[in-house]
């Protein structure tokens, strides 16, 4: 599994594609709609922690698929298969790859997002990138399972967002809600429910991938 996770990190590395493309394209979407919508600091809270997440999904689900692509792409998908590791690990392993390009991604988001924005963070930084990092997961988690599918279908580039978007609406409810209460200035303790989907669907998604990656991974 470390070897899997080597491997995809030092491709990134060599290329930067993947954490490239996603940051123009969400760098691009807070562009423009920040031309598109009223963002004035009477209502920055209320709009701010959508935009980000609008951002954050768009982008995350152009690019949770490149993990899978690359082995598909090179012929290296039957060999990955037929290593002598369990199935879930090859899942394990593209999750943790994928956690790992997005909060890169989002590292460099952030503070543009901030800047644009003038989005008033005082002293709650931390629990922003708590609750975004949670997030995160849950996204990474739901969209590396589909991947999976999708790779291997000749509309690719579509399924996966098809499939995934919809299956990720409470997550993305949960995740701006969540967003905005810290914005606000409160505590992460004070997320309660909203707090306990994010970590629900996180748990729930992970837990799915685990058990079925070795059913639905096919060549």
């Amino acid at each position: 599994m470390l070897a899997i996770i080597w491997k995809d990190i030092m491709l990134e590395m060599r290329s930067r594609e993947t954490i490239a493309s996603l940051l123009v394209f969400g760098l691009v979407v807070l562009v423009v709609f920040n031309f598109a919508l009223d963002v004035t600091p009477a209502n920055v809270l209320e709009l701010a922690p959508g935009l980000l997440w609008v951002a954050i999904v768009l982008s995350a689900v152009t690019g949770l698929g490149r993990t899978f692509l690359i082995e598909r792409e090179n012929g290296c998908m039957t060999g990955l298969l037929l290593a002598p590791i369990e199935r879930s690990s090859i899942y394990l392993a593209k999750l943790l790859v994928n956690i790992a390009l997005l909060v890169v991604f989002e590292a460099g988001l952030i503070p543009f997002f901030i800047l644009i924005y003038t989005v008033p963070i005082g002293g709650n930084l931390a629990a922003l990138c708590a609750v975004v990092l949670v997030g995160t997961i849950g996204l990474a988690a739901a969209g590396t399972l589909f991947a999976t599918v999708a790779a291997g279908t000749r509309a690719r580039e579509l399924m996966l967002p098809l499939i995934v978007l919809p299956l990720q609406i409470p997550l993305l409810i949960s995740a701006v809600q969540a967003t905005g209460l810290v914005l606000a200035g409160h505590p992460l303790g004070d997320l309660g429910n909203w707090g306990t989907i994010l970590v629900a669907f996180d748990v729930l998604f992970i837990t799915m991938g685990w058990l079925a990656f070795e059913f639905i991974s096919v060549d």
